[in-house]
């Protein structure tokens, strides 16, 4: 009679954890949009059948109907996620090859790691720049260029991105502090962009599986807020020059996001993965008040991913390439774990010594070059 007790509360305990990761990771599964072909035409009913097949959840579908013309974007926003998640991860032992596997995420994302953290933050961080890109491209109904900034530009001399100016741009010593500068443009409205991402992102907390599912939701929409601000923080004043005969009299200035992409504010959140606070549950489910909103926060310590653990979502570094003379993350002694690794030598054929010949011919030797490549054992 005592073990059929233990069997059905440990019954229990796993179907209340598989609840827990079924909800806990619902609000990224809109990043397996990312997969959808360019052109793709969103309408009410194209929401409705993502929802139907576990790509949105239900208020992100209900936004996706009332402005389906903000999905193309957020389709981008998905594969940005992607791709810088895992260019920034590249050389470390969790590479964020398991996002590709949305929307059936493995453990590491569903259980409250750093890792999910950087994947909530990047993913609301990448929405956020596509929807202010979009704004300014006049692409979006409800939003357009951002309104100019109360207060005047700076002084040419306390400007972020001077690289931004003309090439015919003069010294900015010789421009006058006051008269020379006028807001213009069209800046980016990360303000709007930032909103519109916030009502698609903000999911409904997780039914009946009560407080600490809360806190969890609680956890992943403050990430979600951190990478929007991460956007908002990557603004920087750009300007043109205008004038006679290439004179800079006057500059036209707005707040821009350059051309860096989702990837500016992808550098900002590493550095904020890399001190993530640690967060334990409080009655109510709710986040104890001292925590800052640019950090991110984890409730679960991850495992170090240097071998296969199927229950904790790690593949494991073995095979992996690594460089052999680095003392980095990206160095043999580091990514295999002080395992070791084996060192491969190959020999490869390639043109070199090219000359050109007359005026349209080019006459290459071949040289044989010795490739080395170091694998994790």
């Amino acid at each position: 009679m005592k073990m059929t007790i233990i069997k059905r509360s440990s019954a229990k305990a796993w179907l209340l954890l598989l609840l827990l990761l079924i909800h806990d990771g619902r609000c990224i599964k809109w990043l397996a949009l990312g997969r959808t072909e360019d052109g793709y035409t969103w309408t009410r009913e194209a929401c409705t059948s993502a929802k139907n097949s576990g790509l949105l959840e239900r208020k992100q579908a209900r936004a996706c109907r009332a402005t389906p013309d903000v999905m193309p974007s957020l389709v981008q926003a998905a594969r940005d996620t992607s791709t810088v998640c895992q260019q920034t991860f590249r050389h470390r032992r969790w590479n964020c090859s398991s996002i590709e596997r949305a929307p059936d995420y493995t453990p590491e994302l569903l259980t409250g790691t750093r890792e999910q953290a950087f994947v909530y933050a990047m993913s609301a961080a990448a929405a956020v720049w596509r929807l202010a890109r979009g704004c300014a491209l006049g692409s979006l109904a409800a939003c357009s260029c951002a309104t100019p900034p109360r207060r005047e530009p700076p002084s040419p001399s306390a400007l972020i991105s001077p690289s931004s100016f003309t090439a015919t741009s003069v010294s900015f010593g010789t421009l006058s502090a006051r008269n020379s500068f006028k807001w213009g443009g069209c800046g980016d409205d990360v303000r709007s962009a930032s909103r519109m991402a916030k009502r698609f992102l903000q999911g409904a907390t997780p039914p009946g599986t009560g407080a600490t599912a809360k806190f969890m939701h609680a956890v992943n929409m403050h990430n979600n807020r951190a990478g929007r601000r991460a956007v908002e923080q990557s603004l920087t004043l750009e300007c043109k020059c205008h004038g006679v005969s290439g004179s800079c009299s006057v500059r036209t200035c707005w707040r821009g996001l350059g051309s860096s992409g989702p990837a500016a504010a992808g550098s900002r959140l590493l550095r904020r993965y890399a001190t993530a606070a640690e967060v334990r549950p409080r009655s109510g489910g709710r986040l104890p008040p001292l925590y800052h909103h640019d950090n991110l926060l984890y409730t679960t310590k991850s495992p170090d991913y240097c071998l296969p653990d199927k229950k904790r979502g790690s593949l494991g570094t073995v095979g992996r390439q690594c460089n052999g003379s680095s003392t980095g993350y990206e160095g043999c002694e580091y990514l295999c774990c002080s395992r070791g690794h084996v060192t491969r030598t190959e020999e490869v054929l390639e043109r070199c010594d090219c000359k050109y010949i007359s005026c349209c011919y080019v006459k290459c030797k071949t040289c044989r070059k010795v490739m080395k490549t170091y694998e994790c054992k």
